[in-house]
Formats: structure tokens, sequence, C-alpha cells
């Protein structure tokens, strides 16, 4: 017998006193409770389980939100990407549906507008030249379409004034003078700009009155036996058409910013004492 067996039994004996039964019935009780006791269930502790399902909970409300976080992130690609957003675009869901912007272009500044209008409309009034010009592109310059119709006028003219010409002298965009060659026309006009967005809302047109021009660039740009108008500057051909604007006032020297055809513009400067023109390109 061993001696958990003899311990049990013991209790058993105890328990009973004097009145038990035989010794066989003691042993069958003893080997039970040793077998009782090897067969206990595991600790049942109330805490340990609350701490499991609560960590599970846990666990499953992550991923929950992980993927809402996963969701809300792509969305806000897609809206900041479809708004003007900075950065590269993440790529997009599969099922996600191509957006436009809403959102307001951005400003421009006078020289931009000054820059798109001019060119494009001394453009367009030769029919040679016509096809380069995108009247989207202009219309792009204006607050809205009635604007543009008003102020580009018939093919162009409008924003001349009403007078064809080949040559602009902008001043600023209140004081635009025109030529044709080189004869400075009479005509004066004066853009009404938006305050918000730059954008042309109007033209005013008078007569030039003092206003001299500026007999250079003229004879620089637009007169075809001049020697300026027959070589390039900054490498472009013999223009149809110029825009000086963006002028650099001085005693003795001056300057213009210059447009050829719309081209890129260049810096022209002019020492009157001297009687020289030069072009500084960029």
């Amino acid at each position: 017998m061993t001696p958990e067996r003899e311990d049990a039994m013991n209790d058993v004996t105890a328990a009973h006193g004097a009145a038990a039964g035989s010794p066989l019935e003691a042993e069958l009780a003893a080997a039970m409770a040793e077998f009782a006791s090897d067969q206990q269930p595991p600790h049942f502790d109330p805490r340990a389980i609350a701490h499991a399902s609560g960590a599970s909970r846990r666990s499953r409300f992550a991923v929950a939100a992980g993927v809402v976080a996963a969701a809300a992130a792509t969305v806000a690609a897609v809206v900041l990407s479809a708004g003007g957003g900075h950065g590269e675009r993440p790529p997009s869901p599969a099922t996600a549906t191509p957006t436009h912007s809403t959102a307001p272009s951005a400003p421009l500044d006078a020289d931009t507008v000054v820059r798109g209008l001019f060119p494009a409309a001394t453009l367009f009034q030769n029919p040679s030249t016509r096809p380069r010009v995108h009247l989207a592109q202009v219309s792009a310059l204006f607050s809205d379409r009635a604007a543009f119709t008003r102020v580009w006028g018939d093919g162009g003219l409008g924003a001349t004034c009403g007078e064809r010409a080949d040559g602009v002298l902008a001043a600023d965009p209140a004081n635009v003078l025109f030529y044709r060659g080189t004869t400075l026309l009479d005509r004066r006009a004066s853009l009404t700009l938006d305050p918000v967005t730059g954008r042309i809302t109007g033209i005013t047109c008078g007569a030039r009155g003092s206003q001299p021009g500026d007999a250079t660039v003229a004879a620089r740009y637009g007169h075809p036996s001049a020697t300026g108008r027959n070589s390039t500057d900054c490498g472009l051909p013999t223009p149809s058409t110029w825009l000086a604007d963006e002028p650099a006032s001085g005693t003795v020297v001056h300057g213009w910013t210059v447009t050829l055809d719309g081209a890129r513009p260049f810096k022209l400067t002019i020492d009157t004492a001297k009687g020289k023109a030069t072009t500084t390109c960029s």
C-alpha cells in the first residue's frame, strides 16, 4: 500500500470510526480518494479569465480600428490629391472613382495677365499666326466667360481697343499703348483686374493723349528693315508681334521685359546716352 493510500484510509477510518465496514471497503474508499486527488480540475481564477477576455476584445478592436484608419487615410489622400494637396499621390484603391478638383485656381499676377493677353490678341489678328493661339488658355485669364467675350471682342480687336496692332507697350495693366509697325497708335487701354483672383473683368479704352511710348523699342522690333528687326534676340527669330512690359526706369539707362511672339521673355536695357540697346537672356 502506498503512503498516500494509507493516509486516505486513515482519514476514512477517522471519519467512520469503529462503525466502518470491512478492511476491503476501507481500501476501496481510499483508492477513490487518491484518484479524485490526482484528477482535480484546473485552478479557476476569475480575474485571469476576465483579463484574457478583455485582451481578446482589445485585439479585435485594434484590428477594426486599423482598418478604419487605413480607409480614412486613403480617402484623405484622394481628397488632398484631387484638391491640389502636397507631395506625391499614393496609389488609389482599385474601386476608387476619379475625382476632379473643385478648389479655386491660384490668383494670377499682373505680368502673367499682360503677357498672356496681348501677344495672343496681336497674333490672333494676323491670319498667318492665328492658329498658334489657344482661345481656351486665353479665356482662363478672365474672371468668367462673359468678361472674355466683352474684352476679346471681334477676333481679339477688343483687347487692342479696336485697332489692329503688332506691338504693345505696357507700363502696367492700366497703361497700355499699341503700335502698328513703328507707328504709335492713338489708343490707350486700361485693364480692370479682379482684386482677389487677379483675372480680367473688363477693359477701358480711350485716347492716348500725351503718352510718348518708346521709339527705341518700336524701331528695334517694329520696323522690318531695321537692324534689330532682322537680327535675333536671345535665339528667337524675327518676330511677328512684340510686347514690352515691366519697365525699369532710369535717367540715362532704362529697360523693359520683352516678349516676342509670346515666347519666353527677356530683359532689354536701353542706354540713351550711348544709343545702345542690349539684351539679357534668361
